[in-house]
């Protein structure tokens, strides 16, 4: 298939994840953008503020304060101020949050099967490396833009 086709099956496999994760959110309660955050910040301690996962996810601010926001209510995120500001506040996953995030990694694992069917391990590292690159090249583009 052309290029295009493939960059549009990309697309569409956002959407596979987003139905994939879905049962664990309609379970827990919880929005896709709330999942998306957890596990964001689950998976990316280093990368622990709001404004970290608006980049590192492309999420709006306000979806992520809103997420964050609920999070921290719900007892899954727990935040420490600096310097009275709110954006600098960094967050940190709660124990509480184990069981939802070994649900939506077992989700994700799902997921990855259903993407790598058929691919032999070589195969899938070589893919990683690809994509690596091509993640590489996107961020790249944008802070030269921005």
């Amino acid at each position: 298939g052309s290029m295009n086709n493939i960059l549009e099956n990309i697309f569409l496999s956002k959407e596979l994840y987003q139905s994939i994760l879905a049962p664990v959110c309609l379970k827990n309660e919880m929005t896709h953008a709330e999942m998306i955050t957890l596990l964001f910040l689950a998976g990316n301690p280093e990368l622990n503020t709001a404004t970290d996962v608006v980049k590192g996810r492309r999420l709006t601010k306000s979806a992520v304060s809103m997420a964050v926001r609920s999070l921290h209510e719900k007892g899954l995120v727990s935040g420490e101020f600096i310097d009275g500001n709110h954006r600098s506040i960094h967050l940190s996953v709660c124990d509480k949050a184990k069981t939802i995030l070994e649900e939506s990694q077992a989700a994700q694992n799902s997921f990855f099967n259903i993407l790598f069917e058929g691919f032999s391990d070589s195969e899938k590292e070589n893919l990683k490396n690809y994509l690596e690159r091509v993640s590489i090249n996107i961020k790249t583009y944008h802070n030269l833009k921005n």
